[in-house]
């Protein structure tokens, strides 16, 4: 038997010149599942007959169509036409005879017959083709027919070359080339074919059965009936599933059309896996269980294929129904688009695009065209989109019984959605335009609706992104109101909501920062909350209308700008309409929105405006409570007055007087002093009322107008907290010194409290000069430290760059000056709370000072005193900054100017060694002068710093030389006083004198 390397080296050729983008191959071919019963030694048994002489005979002598029977073979010949006249010149093989190694060109071969059984005849290793031309100028084609009984094995169909397979007829190992066919009738079966660019057509009417097909090379496989197994197509190939296609596999640059020849209801094609790059066509009738890769099309719009491509057809009439795909699984990179017809079960990881809109295939894309297909809308029903995976439906697309289980949905303008799932953090878009019917449930994850004003579509339902009933399960579901500035309006509709999650007006993405929109219901139950912008500055925000029916209780979160009111009269803004709501229906969550410098209060409206709910610098209080106050001013009104009018004193008067008294008598007149009725001028106390209290970025701008004096002091170093006692270094001409500092300060304002931490390191060094009965220090210092600030609802840090300078002069009858000059750069940061978030601003400020103190040192044995006083001046620089939600800070140059009295003693221990010890109690007096550094915000708001006031300090301490070169101290004190208190505030130093 004759090897045949080709049927496995040729489609590797061809595979490797054509590489695919897919990560899927198509296979090598398939090994048959029969092999030739032929006997092996058929050209020397002795029981079988070589019959060519006798066929060539008879064909000769006129008879087209010859029989041989009974063990009888040809072989090993290239058999031709030899008479044009023949309309077929056909040799019929019956009962166990053989054909071994032919060529057919231009004539038939027939293993059995309509009417006989072949009686186990085969064909083995068999050329078929056409190059002669017949009686009418035409080629004719070679034909190997095999009927029921018959096999054919190992057969090459070339360019007009047929092989026909009839009744029960079997062919095994096929190789179809350009030009060439393979046709399956009745209830005939191929296995282990190879269709390289020729086509394999399985007849209407037939349950033929092809099994372990590869087409490639711009070859096709025409199922009009009969049943395709185990199809692998490849580029540029192309397989029609009429009958059934079972198990097909589409390679990247295949197309595979579906259309049932038994109706719209019959499946013509099952479990079709459509690789990347592939398509599939369902244009009639159904698809099941496809796997897609690459795109799966659902259409009315016939086409045809040519030369390797289906151009689709734009002028024909759209089949509007028919078309149906059940149980796809569509991955990620895969689209299954639903133009007419039905989509039902599907998977999606990858894109599902339900769309109506005209278009179809051109040069292997799809266009889109303007305009609607009509009829019967493209649907698709009991969808799962994965994550990853996207539903879109536009064009009058449909979609059904949907569940988003970690997808998203987006349902554009024309497009309408029923009854909806969303879990597992999926995430719906219904776009201005789009609308939702039956239920739209959130469990967990996010809806999305595009506001808008009246649309073409949807105008009679409601404005904007239109839903019949949304329902937000829970704390993991979101509605989100995306603004549409392209719409006259900005609107979404909801006839009723389920909120026990969260509305949250705005994008999810910020992208409509600063705009505004209004959502209307027809009614709202549930426990959840709303979140809603505004911009009181510009009386411009969000809006929430619910206009028959509300119940449960919600909080309501306001995100404002940091910018202040135009004017402190402003009325409040109006937030909410709900009809029917009571007085708990709505509440702040964040207590209250942060506006500018003042914070502002959700109102609920009073008597006939109860329905309404307000943001108002004035919390729901108890406006009605003054009214009741008018009642008591009535008492003291005319009733007490008439009493003293009765008095019997002015008739004693009588006879002659009474006449002149009528005249005095104008001055009961005076009883118009009920004038001053108008004392209820409380009326005008509402101005303060619009400003209840300080917003916390507001408070956080005026810490940080405080901190930079308290910064410096913990900072300054005096000569005893500088240098210990230097007065036992006399003999030593330079220093250089170091020290950490460590200080707590609690804060108190008009406007806020504060705690502030500091830290850091201070470096220095001087130098001793002799003079005259006294010596003078020179020296200079550099400082680093951090101050931590904390409040109830913000924080910030502060970071200190200080350089300065000083000088000590030392009387030895123990008299002393201290002079320090320091200059400093703040770098500050401050986060406060502002609404449902945090606000962030950064400033960089200088400031210097001046501190001058003089003091007696006094011996008394090995205990001394030394009464003291100081006084330290601090100017820092003016600075404007701005907090990112728009709150501007300008505050003027803070100064704080202190003066102090003190008094330190203590004793000088001598130790063995030599080194001395010298611990020491410091007591003083502190107070300070400046009463306002001012500070204004949003460029309306002034405000004053006011931290004057006196305070006690109370201190313990050591200072210790060691040895002629080192000395060390440290000090430990506290300080109270009106605005501050100092817990604790220490260092430790160390000195060595050279």
């Amino acid at each position: 038997m004759k090897p045949i390397f080709y049927r496995t080296l040729l489609p590797a050729l061809y595979l490797s010149a054509y590489p695919l983008s897919a990560a899927e191959i198509m296979p090598a071919p398939y090994s048959p599942l029969k092999t030739a019963n032929i006997p092996e030694n058929l050209l020397t048994n002795a029981d079988f007959t070589n019959h060519w002489e006798w066929v060539e005979q008879k064909w000769l002598a006129g008879y087209p169509s010859l029989t041989i029977e009974k063990q009888k073979y040809l072989a090993n010949l290239e058999i031709t036409l030899l008479n044009p006249a023949f309309s077929k010149q056909v040799v019929t093989l019956l009962d166990n005879s053989y054909s071994l190694n032919n060529t057919l060109n231009s004539v038939q071969l027939s293993i059995g017959s309509s009417l006989y059984d072949a009686g186990n005849s085969e064909a083995v290793n068999t050329v078929v083709k056409g190059e002669y031309l017949n009686s009418k100028g035409n080629i004719e084609t070679g034909v190997l027919q095999v009927y029921t009984g018959g096999t054919a094995h190992h057969t090459t169909v070339e360019e007009n070359g047929a092989l026909t397979l009839n009744g029960s007829g079997e062919a095994y190992d096929t190789l179809v080339k350009t030009g060439g066919i393979q046709t399956l009738g009745s209830k005939s079966y191929a296995q282990a074919n190879v269709i390289d660019g020729g086509t394999q057509q399985l007849n209407v009417g037939s349950t033929a059965v092809a099994e372990d097909t590869l087409v490639y090379n711009k070859g096709q496989q025409i199922i009009y009936g009969g049943t395709a197994k185990n199809s692998h197509i490849g580029a540029d190939s192309y397989q029609l599933a009429s009958g059934l296609a079972m198990n097909t596999y589409l390679y990247n640059g295949a197309f595979q059309q579906v259309y049932a020849g038994k109706g719209e209801g019959y499946v013509a094609d099952t479990d079709t896996t459509i690789y990347a790059g592939a398509r599939q066509t369902v244009t009639y009738g159904v698809s099941e269980n496809a796997q897609v890769y690459g795109t799966q099309v659902i259409t009315g719009v016939d086409g045809s294929w040519s030369d390797g491509d289906w151009t689709s057809d734009s002028t024909s009439k759209v089949r509007v129904n028919g078309q149906q795909s059940t149980g796809a699984t569509v991955y990620a990179g895969g689209l299954q688009r639903i133009q007419t017809g039905n989509a039902d079960g599907a998977q999606i990881y990858g894109t599902q695009l339900v769309s109506g809109q005209k278009g179809g295939w051109v040069s292997g894309l799809w266009v889109d065209q303007d305009g609607y297909t009509g009829g019967t809308r493209a649907n698709a029903t009991n969808t799962t989109v994965l994550a990853g995976g996207l539903q879109q439906l536009a064009w009058y697309g449909e979609a059904t019984n949907t569940i988003v289980d970690g997808g998203t949905q987006q349902v554009d303008a024309l497009g309408h959605i029923t009854d909806t799932t969303i879990q597992n953090g999926g995430a719906s878009y219904i776009d201005f335009g789009g609308y939702s019917s039956g239920f739209l449930n959130v469990q967990d994850g996010s809806l999305t609706m595009k506001a808008g004003d009246e649309h073409d579509w949807t105008g009679n339902l409601g404005k904007g992104a239109w839903a019949a009933a949304v329902d937000l399960q829970g704390p993991s579901s979101t509605l989100f109101i995306k603004q549409n500035s392209d719409a006259s309006e900005s609107v979404v509709t909801i006839k009723a909501l389920t909120n026990n999650g969260n509305v949250s007006f705005g994008a999810a993405d910020g992208s409509d920062e600063g705009r505004y929109s209004r959502l209307e219901l027809a009614t709202l139950e549930g426990s959840g909350t709303f979140y809603m912008n505004t911009n009181l500055s510009g009386n411009e925000g969000d809006f929430l209308s619910v206009s028959e029916s509300v119940s449960g209780n919600f909080n309501v979160t306001v995100r404002d700008s940091g910018q202040e009111l135009r004017t402190t009269s402003a009325s409040p803004y109006h937030l909410i309409y709900a009809s029917g709501s009571a007085a708990d229906t709505f509440a702040m969550s964040n207590g209250s929105v942060d506006l500018g410098a003042y914070k502002y209060y959700l109102v609920h409206g009073e008597d006939t405006d109860k329905d309404n709910w307000y943001l108002s610098p004035q919390a729901n209080t108890t406006e009605p409570g003054p009214d009741p106050e008018p009642t008591p001013e009535p008492k003291p009104e005319p009733t007490p007055e008439p009493e003293p009018e009765p008095t019997p004193e002015p008739k004693p008067e009588p006879t002659p007087e009474p006449k002149p008294e009528p005249t005095p008598e104008p001055e009961p007149e005076p009883t118009p002093e009920p004038e001053p009725e108008p004392t209820p001028e409380p009326k005008p106390e509402p101005t303060p009322e619009p400003k209840p209290e300080l917003s916390e970025s507001a408070k956080a701008a005026i810490i940080m107008a405080n901190v930079t004096p308290t910064i410096w002091d913990a900072e300054l170093s005096t000569l005893r907290t500088r240098l210990g006692d230097v007065r036992k270094n006399g003999e030593s001409e330079n220093a250089a010194w170091g020290k950490y500092i460590s200080s707590r300060y609690r804060m108190s304002t008009e406007h806020v409290g504060y705690r502030q931490d500091t830290s850091g390191v201070i470096l220095g060094g001087d130098k001793r000069l002799a003079l005259s009965n006294s010596t003078l220090l020179l020296g200079a210092m550099a400082s680093f430290t951090r101050s931590d600030i904390n409040s109830s609802s913000a924080n910030g840090k502060v970071d200190s760059y200080g350089l300065g300078l000083y000088a000590t002069w030392l009387h030895n009858n123990g008299y002393y000056i201290d002079s320090v000059i320091k200059a400093n750069r703040f770098r500050t940061e401050n986060s406060p709370r502002f609404n449902a978030s945090r606000t962030n601003a950064k400033d960089n400020t200088v400031g210097g000072g001046f501190s001058l103190e003089a003091g007696r040192y006094m011996a008394f044995g090995s205990w001394f005193v030394e009464p003291y006083v100081q006084s330290a001046l601090f100017i820092g620089d003016k600075t404007q900054y701005q907090f990112d939600s728009g709150m501007t800070v300008k505050a003027d140059a803070t100064q704080s100017l202190k003066g102090e009295a003190g008094l330190t003693f203590g004793k000088n221990i001598t130790l063995l060694s030599g080194a001395m010890l010298q611990p020491y109690m410091r007591l003083a007096v502190r107070h300070e002068f400046m009463k306002n550094n001012a500070l204004v915000i949003n460029q309306t708001e002034h405000f004053s710093n006011d931290m004057s006031g006196t305070s006690g300090k109370y201190g313990l301490g050591m200072t210790a030389k060691l040895n002629d070169s080192w000395s060390a101290w440290g000090e430990v004190s506290y300080e109270k006083g009106q605005h501050i208190e100092m817990p604790y505030s220490g260092h430790l130093g160390l000195r060595l004198s050279f």
